[in-house]
Parts: C-alpha cells; structure tokens; sequence
C-alpha cells in the first residue's frame, strides 16, 4: 500500500496510517472507475464492516481510526442517507505541493518520495482547462452509485430512473434481492441493471393457466 511521507512522519496512530494507506489505494482505483462527485472529487465507499475486515481490526477501532483523520482534516465523510455508506473524500495538508494533473483534482500518489504529481503549482491553458472540464462531465454521467442493503449494486442515475419509472413499486425490493444474493452466493454480474431489469420483466409476465376440458360430462354422483 503506498504510504505517503508526511503520513509516516505525522504523529497518528499506527491505525490511522494504515487506515489512510489503504484509502489512498481504494481512491486510486475510484479515480479509474470515475468514481467522482458533482464538483469532481474523487471518493471512496468503504463500510466500516469492510475496512475492520481488511486491516483486521474491530469496528470500535476503525470507526476511532477515521475520527483521527477526519479531525485532522486528511478526510471528509459525506453522509448518504439511511442505510448506505457514507462517501469518503481523501485529503491532503495544505504543506503537501501539487502540480497540475492530468485528469481529477486528487492524484493519489501526492506525498509519495517517487510522486509524478509533486512540483510546484503550474497553470493550465484555457484549451487544457475546457478539455478537463468536458472530462469532468462525462465522468459524472457516466459514474455509478451503490445501493441495496448491502452497497454492492452499482446503479447509473439514468438506470435508477428508468427502473422507478417503470416498477414504481418492485425496483426497491429486487435491488436489495440483487444485493443480498452476491454478498451471500460471492457471484457478481457484469451489468447490474441488465440483471435487475431481466428479473423484474420475467417477473412480470402473466404466468400461463392450467388448460381444463368443461365440456367433459360427468355421472350423476361421480366426484372430481
């Protein structure tokens, strides 16, 4: 996990820098999969449960460990709503020199001895700037959110709109049906909304009746 320097100088807890390693490494792959905000920060969804399994701690130890750094101004947590996870934005101190970077406001190497995003702050041309402002865009709408109870259905906003368009009153419950069953089976699927949709519209067909024969005739006291 890349461990910046002013992490391993900094006096936190041995927990909140291997906290902040492994967030740096979650905002990294963030960053690929356009991960990012209406303002265009990139974000990590982490749950706490998530977090305690990977570094090997308890939940009462992580939930101590992202207090450290969000009181020390190296993270923001954005709430969600009821039963999703908060959006976790890393930062930086003000003392850590950023260059210009190709895509993003956050390079997650900043800080590294080795970082290609350390130098002094250049400006960036207008053509450069448009051009990173069209990137921006397309990221955010093209940018999938988790749901379901277990954050683990990555949905479109176009894709969620379309599903409570169309089930007003199911899309819900096969979200969480979706959620439960990968955290469950470990099965994933390639297109979330594809296998949300495919459900819902077999669903919803009229299942076929039994065919009976009322013109057969019966004796006087025979029973069906």
């Amino acid at each position: 996990m890349p461990l910046p320097r002013f992490i391993l100088r900094g006096e936190y807890s041995i927990n909140a820098k291997l906290l902040y390693a492994i967030l740096l490494g979650r905002t990294q792959l963030s960053q690929k999969s356009g991960w990012v905000s209406e303002d265009g920060d990139v974000y990590v969804i982490y749950t706490i449960r998530q977090i305690a399994n990977d570094l090997n701690r308890s939940e009462r130890t992580v939930k101590a460990a992202l207090a450290e750094l969000e009181n020390a101004g190296l993270i923001i947590r954005v709430r969600q709503g009821w039963n999703r996870a908060n959006r976790i934005f890393l930062q930086l101190p003000d003392e850590v020199q950023l260059s210009s970077r190709p895509e993003g406001k956050f390079c997650p190497m900043d800080g590294l001895e080795s970082s290609p995003c350390m130098g002094q702050n250049l400006p960036i041309s207008k053509k450069e700037k448009k051009k990173t402002d069209s990137s921006q865009n397309n990221r955010r709408e093209n940018a999938r959110r988790c749901f379901g109870q277990y954050q683990n259905v990555f949905l479109l906003d176009s894709e969620l709109a379309e599903l409570q368009s169309t089930y007003p009153d199911q899309y819900e419950d096969y979200i969480n049906r979706l959620s439960a069953y990968m955290a469950s089976s470990g099965k994933h699927y390639a297109n979330h909304y594809a296998t949300i949709r495919k459900w819902l519209d077999e669903d919803s067909k009229p299942k076929p009746g039994k065919n009976y024969d009322y013109t057969e005739t019966y004796e006087e006291g025979e029973c069906l």
